[in-house]
């Protein structure tokens, strides 16, 4: 089209375009203006709902007269091409603006408060806009920002009337059972298909606040169906402890705007608008008060200048204490760094068949640097969550709550190996050190110990020789061997069926190659671990465990993680408290600093009932790693086991806003509101879970226990059936389906397969002591027996709950 001319408009270029529409810089040769043209994209010239929502776009932004809104000039049609002519602006759209950043909070006041006004303009004339996303928000070079797009908006009769379209028109632009919009700007009204008002665009515009906050969507996920839950039954995580330059004004406002209750919601624009611009003045006036303060000691208003004047030795004193501090904050910034965040190093290329490599050196720099007691290095689960994305250090850092962050690129063609890496200090983003190696692939294990050394150096961090020796412990001499673990690792930690046998086979191909090298010893309890009561019974997957784990720890009796594992195969299968107890808190001992080690150790102290202690210890890993959202689910899970179920619903929430997909969260998630009556959360959480990862057959029983608690009988024997025939082909713990027999009200049943779960030592039966939905069955002398017979240990001195005090 371009050179063409359409009407009375000459097509000079294409400025761009999407499924609704392309649009056009053209020439008015009437009025010698420029203007932008608005064509439906050519395979929809005749599509009636297309041509609706251009003629409704038209209509409603027409009818605006108001500096934030894109002027309409006019509608026309040449050649049988319906087209729009609008204001011809120079800028970029919202959403490339913010590009996964933050914007400055001044320039999102400035944003923020033109849309706040521009929708309070639409919403005076009755008119919802129904469609607010970053994408349909303009900012001009000039500073200006537009609402575009009002191709879905709804005309509402609190308007002047005038050009509301008829209700068949509405129909036929919707699709019967579906909401417009788009789905992670929707309210949780416009989600359920509810009757829609102006509340409904100032939780959109609430969601694009966050997004120009925190440089990221409110809520994620990698179906529709996780992003639909966020919306519906999970609060975003707040905006300043993603973004530390958040105010808690600005949070609070956000907060307010994503109330889910519309009732408590912002009722009006003109309300948000006011309470943004209050801020912004607020705002303004306190860089006007600390403008001139360059440094510690000049103040906007000198002491000196007070009622009463300080003489010159007080002038004296003030100016040694200004100095004082002025000299402290030098300090301060010299010395040490004691905590540390490695990213995930970029698969330059993205090759999937060298991915194992950029995560496992990451990943070994992490597990060599957690070897120094004095630095806090977040774990592998708390950074993987930035993989291949492109973040910004800084802002990493400050969600990580750490003061330096590593980050690194991998390069392999052929057999050799490009490793780059920089080390920033989050609180300047000063460059602390970097280097690039180009060395053979078989020499990624020497590259991986000389980053660890270096970095040691670069963070001030003095080491005596046993420190330093102890960061090149476990590893092996063998290069081939240190590829293969590094693989094994990698497919391990992804949690699959798929993924854990496949890490299985290369860990004992390492082993193969070097049979005392330890790591993959430890590597291959983990994973049979992870695979007990799920894909193999666990009379076969702990004894495999318990042998790797054993292996391991003669090779290396340093190697905080195989006493970890041990611990855990002695606690969940021999039922030996005493020797999971001395495991746990020798892996402490070695690695004071091991979040992990906290996490499991907590899972054990719940598990005989030690309540108090257990939350500590949670909570310390916790500390630990704030952004992991195994850790946050196991502090949850505590919660949950130790009936503090309001608690443990917003930890869990908490872990799933982390990661949307971390399934095993939703599990206690659901239990807990199933222990407070809210079978319907209960009931659509399971249904995503199962979504994400449909072979662990907890979820299914869960489900049944959910649809027979709300009297959906139907639907919980049709679940039920379902599950006893999947039970035929997957293994399933004796203990879940005790749980689910105890529900649907067959005592015998279920005693019957708490002894099965004894005599195949089922990994969900140490919980036998503390879960909550055994309660039915405690007063029973078969219950009592197999209790009495896990020998569990005598607790003094602890805080005990219902089903607890044995």
């Amino acid at each position: 089209m371009i050179g063409q001319t359409i009407s009375h408009y000459r097509i000079l270029r294409r400025l761009g375009g999407g499924g609704m529409g392309v649009v056009y810089e053209a020439e008015d040769l009437t009025l010698g203006r420029h203007v932008a043209l608005k064509f439906l994209p050519e395979n929809l010239p005749g599509d009636a709902n297309a041509m609706e929502r251009l003629r409704r776009e038209a209509r409603a932004a027409s009818s605006l007269n108001h500096p934030s809104i894109c002027v309409i000039h006019e509608v026309s049609e040449a050649n049988g091409r319906q087209f729009i002519v609008m204001e011809l602006m120079e800028g970029q759209a919202l959403n490339q603006r913010i590009q996964g950043r933050p914007l400055p909070t001044a320039d999102l006041l400035d944003c923020g408060i033109q849309i706040a006004s521009a929708l309070e303009a639409a919403h005076a004339k009755g008119i919802i806009h129904r469609d607010i996303k970053p994408a349909n928000i303009f900012v001009t070079t000039r500073g200006e920002t537009k609402i575009l797009d009002f191709g879905l908006a709804k005309f509402r009769p609190e308007g002047d009337g005038s050009i509301a379209p008829t209700a068949t028109a509405e129909q036929q632009l919707t699709k019967p059972g579906a909401a417009p919009g788009t789905l992670a700007y929707m309210s949780p009204e416009q989600v359920r298909g509810e009757e829609l008002d102006a509340r409904t665009d100032i939780f959109s515009f609430g969601l694009v606040l966050y997004e120009m906050a925190t440089g990221r969507q409110a809520f994620t996920g990698n179906t529709t169906g996780m992003i639909t839950d966020g919306i519906l039954n999970r609060a975003a995580i707040p905006a300043g402890r993603v973004n530390a330059e958040v105010s808690p004004k600005l949070e609070e406002i956000i907060s307010k705007a994503l109330e889910k209750d519309r009732k408590l919601r912002y009722q009006t624009a003109s309300d948000l608008r006011a309470d943004l611009q209050r801020l912004k003045r607020d705002s303004d006036s306190a860089r006007v008060a600390t403008g001139s303060a360059n440094l510690p000691f000049i103040a906007a208003r000198p002491w000196w200048h007070g009622e009463v004047a300080l003489g010159a030795t007080g002038v004296a004193l003030a100016a040694l204490v200004a100095l004082g501090i002025w000299f402290a904050i030098f300090r301060a910034r010299g010395e040490a760094i004691d905590s540390l965040a490695v990213l995930t190093f970029a698969n330059v290329g993205s090759n999937p068949d060298t991915e194992y490599l950029s995560d496992g050196i990451a990943e070994s720099l992490i597990d060599s640097l957690s070897e120094l007691p004095s630095l806090k290095v977040t774990s592998w689960s708390g950074v993987s969550r930035y993989k291949g994305k492109d973040v910004d250090p800084r802002t990493v850092g400050r969600e990580l709550n750490v003061r330096a962050v590593l980050a690194g690129r991998v390069i392999q063609r052929g057999d050799k190996l490009s490793i780059s890496a920089e080390l920033v200090k989050v609180d300047d983003n000063s460059h602390l050190w970097g280097e690039q190696y180009n060395r053979a692939l078989a020499d990624a294990l020497p590259v991986q110990q000389e980053i660890a050394h270096q970095i040691a150096g670069k963070l001030r961090l003095r080491l005596n020789n046993k420190q330093m020796a102890q960061m090149e412990k476990h590893q092996t001499g063998n290069p081939e061997a240190y590829q293969l673990y590094l693989k094994g690792r990698f497919y391990a930690s992804k949690g699959t069926r798929e993924g854990i046998y496949k890490g299985i086979d290369y860990l004992q191909q390492a082993i193969a190659l070097d049979p005392n090298y330890a790591l993959p010893y430890a590597g291959i309890a983990f994973s049979y671990n992870w695979a007990y009561d799920w894909l193999l019974p666990a009379t076969e997957a702990m004894p495999k465990a318990k042998e790797a784990a054993r292996r391991a720890l003669e090779l290396d009796d340093t190697l905080a993680e195989a006493h970890v594992e041990l611990g855990n195969v002695a606690a969940w299968y021999d039922y030996d408290w005493a020797l999971a107890e001395r495991e746990f808190k020798r892996a402490l001992e070695l690695s004071p600093n091991y979040a992990v080690a906290h996490e499991f150790y907590s899972v054990y102290l719940i598990i005989v009932g030690r309540i108090d202690e257990a939350l500590e210890e949670a909570r310390r890993a916790e500390a630990l790693d704030s952004v992991s959202a195994e850790i946050t689910y196991i502090l949850g899970f505590d919660l949950y086991l130790a009936r503090r179920y309001d608690e443990a619903i917003a930890e869990l929430r908490k872990s799933l806003d982390l990661d949307s997909g971390y399934w095993p969260a939703d599990y206690p998630l659901a239990q807990s509101l199933e222990q407070q009556g809210r079978f319907d959360e209960a009931i659509a959480t399971l249904k995503i879970a199962r979504a994400i990862e449909d072979s662990s057959l907890v979820l299914n029983a869960e489900l049944v226990r959910a649809y027979s608690l709300s009297g959906r009988k139907a639907e919980a024997q049709q679940t039920f059936e379902e599950l006893l025939s999947r039970s035929k082909r997957s293994h399933v713990s004796g203990e879940i389906l005790a749980t689910v027999y105890a529900t649907l009200g067959d005592k015998a049943q279920a005693l019957a397969q708490l002894e099965r779960a004894y005599q195949q030592r089922s990994f969900f039966l140490a919980l036998i002591k503390v879960d909550p939905e055994l309660d039915s069955l405690r007063s029973d002398p078969r219950f009592e027996d197999v209790l009495r017979r896990m020998n569990f240990p005598v607790i003094a001195g602890s805080s005990s709950v219902t089903g607890m005090s044995r």
